[in-house]
């Protein structure tokens, strides 16, 4: 059966839109709405760039397409709406199916995960009117145990408190998990949420409200709701509590970084009473993630530290563009196809030789053919070089992993700063990942699993904390990529050379694009990206631009 997930272009406030492709149980591509619209998170925006996408690597038209399947099985007229959508840009609407947006969220971490049971959480700001479901992924499918309503929802609470520290709402709460090391004083967060040993509460007072939920007693009603993600998230009733907000661009003081630091134990506190609350319930010993907050790669570490957790599976593109997937892989489930393990996520468009020197010719570049990409990339990376890296299919999700990627020699003290300055213009408090040989990884990093997907913070072990300066963060933590020669056998070698050449498996890998934009989707933005940067070199597949 062939089936198209889709997600986006329900409310202002829909973000993320994205399509997925699943032929028979298998994934055979998913793409984001922001790569090809170069807007980041495409709010609000329809997936037809994405949709195209999948079509085309499928190899299909619409018309071959069985089922189009989208959560928000509350949404009273996106059925016809999307009909009237697809009509307009393909001609044609296969049958439309909607599904829960939990539920979707859940079977995107199940059904990609490598166990054949799990306990499964999906949590997020909100979604078909929950903020969470707690649930069993099994042979017989997927069973939801507990719902959490919008009034109980954490990703509210961060994305308040992530608005009240003058940064943006459903983009930059990871700017909050990366800031909270640098707190130093305790804040009383407690009259927000308030944790028990199995449990816990919000109080949705402090945050204001979105026209779903203005019944759940968020903010003043004095107040109007919230329409775009750009307006304050937080009430007058959290101001009273912490004292005035930060504004954008303001400096970043002592006390913000206490209440980052505050915000995100509070996160952490809460997560953990969830999994607890789970496991007594279901025996099992391993976790699948997914929704907006299981992004947050810190409580993700803490989690697999939790006794009688042996796996912890978080679906890379966890937040809202993995939505399309899930959709789609429940529908799959429920005929019988869906199939476990998600290996990679190259599930977005190649660029074939032709295109490539096309998009080198119309930026009048000068380049040239290399024979192996690996080596010369980890030559220039042992030099002192920062380089563009974009090679095969695009990655599906937030995190950059080896195809359209940004690298750098981590062992060099001042590396950090120097991408900073001269390409991603980024806050310094944030770190760098590193990408490390699957073979290695355990001699580098307090870690005995794969981590392909850079979903979890582990401790850097003290040894090597000094000889890889530019990717450990304060605490002594990495988001760590771990990098194997059998899913992506050109990146393995890269990393492979460059550490016969500096001693160290490692690189600094961080996505391919500048501050404000959507990682670099093809050829020409790679070259828009090189052109408008300080990056020394760019490789894309076998051909080599330098400055």
């Amino acid at each position: 059966m062939k089936i198209l997930g889709i997600n986006g272009g329900v409310t202002p406030l829909q973000h993320e839109p994205s399509a997925a492709l699943v032929v028979d149980g298998e994934v055979i591509a998913a793409a984001e709405e922001e790569r090809f619209v170069r807007k980041k998170n495409a709010p609000g925006l329809v997936p037809i760039n994405a949709i195209a996408a999948c079509l085309k690597t499928g190899k299909l038209t619409i018309r071959d397409i069985d089922l189009i399947v989208h959560p928000g099985e509350t949404s009273k007229d996106l059925v016809q709406r999307i009909r009237l959508y697809m009509e307009h840009y393909f001609g044609f609407c296969p049958p439309v199916k909607l599904v829960n947006h939990q539920l979707a969220h859940m079977a995107s971490a199940f059904y990609c995960a490598p166990y054949p049971e799990a306990l499964c959480i999906s949590y997020d700001g909100y979604g078909d009117d929950l903020s969470g479901a707690l649930g069993v992924g099994d042979k017989n499918g997927l069973r939801i145990l507990r719902t959490y309503n919008i009034s109980e929802s954490l990703g509210r609470f961060y994305s308040a408190l992530t608005s009240y520290l003058g940064f943006e709402v459903a983009e930059a709460e990871y700017k909050v998990m990366g800031l909270a090391p640098y707190g130093r004083r305790h804040i009383d967060l407690s009259p927000i949420v308030h944790i028990e040993d199995d449990s816990f509460t919000i109080d949705p007072s402090y945050f204001r409200a979105t026209d779903r939920t203005r019944s759940d007693g968020s903010g003043d009603e004095s107040e109007p709701p919230i329409r775009s993600f750009s307006e304050p998230w937080y009430s007058k009733k959290l101001v009273e509590l912490l004292g005035p907000p930060r504004r954008k661009g303001e400096p970043i003081d002592q006390r913000h970084r206490d209440i980052a630091a505050a915000i995100q134990q509070a996160f952490e506190e809460a997560t953990l009473t969830m999994v607890r609350r789970l496991r007594k319930e279901a025996d099992i010993p391993y976790i699948a993630l997914a929704g907006g907050c299981a992004l947050n790669c810190k409580a993700n570490g803490l989690i697999r530290k939790l006794p009688g957790v042996k796996g912890v599976f978080v679906q890379p593109a966890a937040s809202d563009r993995g939505l399309a997937l899930g959709a789609a892989l429940l529908a799959a489930s429920e005929k019988g196809e869906a199939k476990h393990k998600l290996d990679h996520v190259f599930l977005g468009p190649e660029y074939s030789d032709a295109e490539i020197r096309g998009a080198f010719d119309v930026a009048g570049v000068r380049y040239r053919r290399i024979d192996d990409p690996s080596a010369q990339a980890a030559e220039l990376l042992a030099e002192g070089n920062i380089i563009g890296w974009f090679q095969g299919r695009a990655e599906f999700g937030p995190r950059a992993l080896g195809h359209r990627s940004i690298l750098a020699d981590p062992t060099r003290p001042n590396m950090k700063d120097e991408v900073n300055r001269r390409i991603k213009y980024r806050e310094e408090f944030r770190p760098f990942a590193p990408a490390v040989l699957d073979t290695e990884a355990n001699k580098i990093f307090d870690l005995d699993v794969p981590s392909p997907f850079m979903t979890v913070a582990v401790d850097v072990r003290p040894e090597w904390r000094d000889r890889l300066p530019a990717v450990v963060h304060v605490d002594g933590s990495a988001r760590v990529q771990t990098v194997s020669r059998a899913t992506d056998p050109k990146f393995f070698d890269l990393i492979e050379r460059f550490g016969q050449l500096r001693g160290a498996p490692v690189v600094l890998n961080t996505s391919f694009n500048v501050r404000g934009e959507p990682i670099v989707e093809s050829p020409i933005n790679a070259v828009a990206t090189f052109a408008a940067s300080g990056l020394n070199a760019l490789i894309v597949e076998n051909y080599l631009i330098e400055k």
